[in-house]
């Protein structure tokens, strides 16, 4: 079993959860942080995890106890001397990340694969840091790790093909699905594409003309709790925030810029979630509304309706237009595209799958008539999508589009 030694660089959420599948899938890890606090938090939300699993039936009590059995904590970043693989999950700091992998790199035998599970930061500019790029990857997990099946596996500039296997078989074998992204893109897939809806969300919410739950209920989302605005209270506005910045940073494209309104609650700490209030308040234990209502109750059927219609425009255009870009930038195929979306936010359809339902023509008429009506380039469309129009792939209703369908 390749590799047989695991080691895990943090043991927060994201770290102490990938420590957990690791060890629940038989593999010999370590997990390390600067203090021994963090150590036994981490440890902790372990028990409390497994516990839980436990009580469902989801684990066996001997699945449990070897589980435990295979967890090792250290505070010293050199017993990573021996990893067959490290994984780092330290916060989203692209220094930080640096100054992670020159140590490893100067630390672990030449056979260790590295890898970050950034959730957008470059994978080539975090290589840079090492003297083996060729052996270090991107394995972007997505949080609640033992519950969430999605891994990204990300290609760095550098990369060898024999690394990409390697980080792809090992998370295959924790029980998750992957997605393969090929070219070193900030945001990777599922960020990437999801992020622009979640930017533009928060600007109808600015711009006073939606609030929260009326944004989830547009999309049909707010029961199930896949609206928007929960998937942003859920990740963590501050996450969110980091991460659009990080995407912004390296491409300038302006439809990544976190607004002013998601500043300013990540600075008040309003943070989700996990800080009991978001763009939802969680103090009761339950996900409350508390945004004032954006219109009187004098608004009109029809104009009601034309806002709802305006605000669920406004968040399928951005998603989908950017799937179709990383499609026609070979970032990932059409599949993987979707997979990434409906496993790592919970969505029933990935963006490719809706612009096909729609009609490949209906969204390019839907495109032009916000790029007039905005001015906002956000809106246009990307080059590949008017020439499957043009070339008669519409979609479901032509029986091919991004997908092939069968009657």
């Amino acid at each position: 079993m390749f590799p047989e030694k695991v080691f895990v660089l943090g043991a927060g959420y994201m770290g102490n959860g990938i420590a957990q599948v690791s060890a629940c899938a038989g593999y010999r890890v370590t997990m390390c942080d600067v203090s021994e606090e963090r150590l036994q938090a981490g440890m902790e939300a372990i028990e409390s995890s497994l516990g839980r699993l436990l009580a469902k039936g989801k684990v066996s009590g001997e699945q449990y106890d070897a589980a435990f059995a295979n967890i090792a904590t250290t505070t010293e970043m050199e017993d990573a001397c021996e990893a067959d693989l490290v994984i780092e999950a330290v916060p989203e700091d692209p220094e930080l990340k640096k100054e992670a992998f020159s140590r490893l790199d100067r630390i672990c035998p030449s056979r260790t694969v590295l890898c970050t599970n950034t959730s957008a930061i470059p994978i080539s500019s975090l290589a840079s840091a090492t003297s083996r790029p060729e052996r270090v990857a991107g394995v972007h997990f997505f949080g609640p790790v033992p519950l969430m099946r999605l891994v990204e596996i990300i290609r760095g500039v550098l990369t060898s093909e024999e690394t990409m296997r390697a980080a792809d078989a090992w998370a295959r074998s924790l029980g998750k699905e992957t997605v393969l992204v090929y070219k070193d893109h900030a945001g990777f897939v599922a960020n990437r594409v999801n992020i622009p809806t979640n930017i533009e969300a928060v600007r109808m919410i600015e711009e006073g003309l939606a609030t929260p739950e009326d944004i989830d209920r547009a999309t049909g989302g707010y029961e199930a709790g896949v609206g928007p605005m929960q998937i942003i209270d859920n990740a963590g506005l501050d996450v969110g925030c980091r991460a659009a910045m990080a995407i912004y940073e390296d491409t300038r494209d302006p439809k990544f810029l976190p607004p002013p309104l998601l500043k300013r609650m990540v600075a008040a700490g309003l943070l989700g979630r996990k800080g009991g209030r978001g763009f939802y308040d969680y103090a009761s234990g339950k996900r409350e509304s508390y945004f004032p209502p954006v219109r009187g109750a004098d608004e009109t059927e029809e104009a009601r309706s034309k806002r709802r219609e305006t605000i669920l425009n406004r968040l399928l255009l951005p998603a989908i237009l950017e799937a179709v870009s990383l499609v026609e930038a070979g970032v990932a195929t059409p599949e993987d595209v979707d997979k990434a979306s409906r496993l790592g936010f919970n969505l029933p359809l990935g963006q490719l799958e809706i612009a096909d339902n729609l009609g490949l023509d209906t969204v390019l008429e839907l495109s032009r008539r916000l790029h007039e009506e905005t001015g906002d380039p956000k809106f246009l469309s990307p080059p590949l999508l008017k020439r499957m129009v043009a070339a008669g792939l519409l979609g479901r209703k032509s029986g091919r589009g991004f997908h092939l369908y069968t009657a």
